[in-house]
């Protein structure tokens, strides 16, 4: 069997929430080139057969994406599994739960709520398909009753169009990409007391955008951003991103770690946090000549700037 490194989506539709009561309707998987395959319980009482196909279709894969798939689609197919007898598992896979991984951006992206929906609509793809869940459910329903095709086909596609927005979801991916430092530098310069840096992305951001904090400002641009700085008097601010671990002194304006915390009078400590957890420093020539340390110092910001 040929082993495929690349993820593979997948998302199922049921007729409720909980296993122990409701049915598997349909599985479908999208690949990352967006071929997508489902298997659909045609009289209601396929579940074993389409789960083992799907089961059987993925093991040539070893990554599997899903949206909430952490709290719904893993642990209701781990108890058909068990329902059915069949001999299988999910442990072996990694799991991607954009829904768990991308929240933390919500606010970055203005979004008020956070379901696969929202995304899409932030990401400008629109969807053919209109059914809600309830209204999906009792679609399947008159498609067993009725037999209808268009039925069957409303089913088919509200599936396909979960499955190719969730495609379109994993480019914002991206951002987590870039927290982790995944860029490199084109160019860096101070000129009229700013600091610029010129960044080209691992990852294409799907949507461009101007993201800015403390005078510091980000703007992104498809495979490319641009960093700017002012600097105060001369000096840059570096945040530090483990902020919990240091202490602010208000009256110095300036930080130290949590293990110098018996040398200092503690009455002028308090709890370091986001925004003062930074360390001053005037961006010279020994700075500058050092495209590690100016990495590190983007890095830092850029995470500063992004991170909730």
């Amino acid at each position: 069997m040929e082993h495929k490194q690349q993820p593979l989506f997948f998302d199922i539709e049921t007729t409720g929430l909980s296993a122990d009561i409701s049915a598997i309707t349909l599985i479908g998987c999208c690949d990352m080139d967006r071929n997508i395959t489902q298997w659909f319980n045609e009289d209601g009482f396929s579940q074993k057969q389409i789960l083992s196909d799907f089961l059987a279709f993925i093991k040539s894969y070893d990554t599997l994406i899903t949206f909430n798939g952490t709290t719904f689609d893993l642990p209701f197919l781990t108890s058909k599994i068990k329902e059915f007898k069949l001999n299988a598992s999910f442990d072996r896979y990694e799991h991607l739960d954009l829904y768990q991984i991308l929240k933390p951006y919500k606010n970055l992206w203005g979004l008020k709520n956070f379901r696969q929906k929202n995304l899409e609509e932030y990401l400008g793809f629109h969807r053919t398909d209109k059914l809600s869940g309830k209204k999906l459910i009792k679609t399947y329903q008159n498609y067993l009753e009725k037999g209808d095709t268009k039925d069957k086909e409303a089913v088919l596609l509200h599936n396909r169009e979960d499955l190719l927005g969730l495609r379109n979801i994993y480019s914002l991916m991206s951002y987590p990409a870039l927290l982790d430092g995944k860029f490199t530098l084109s160019s860096y310069s101070i000129e009229n007391d700013e600091f610029h840096a010129y960044l080209n992305l691992d990852h294409e951001v799907p949507v461009c955008g101007n993201y800015k904090k403390s005078g510091i400002c980000l703007t992104l641009k498809h495979s490319n951003a641009v960093l700017t700085y002012p600097l105060d008097d001369g000096h840059l601010k570096h945040y530090h991103r483990d902020y919990k671990n240091y202490y602010y002194l208000p009256m110095e304006d300036l930080v130290i770690h949590k293990s110098m915390k018996s040398f200092v009078d503690t009455s002028s400590l308090v709890r370091a946090d986001k925004d003062n957890c930074y360390s001053k420093f005037v961006p010279g020539d020994n700075f500058l000549s050092n495209e590690n340390d100016v990495l590190s110092f983007c890095s830092d910001m850029i995470y500063y700037l992004l991170s909730k």
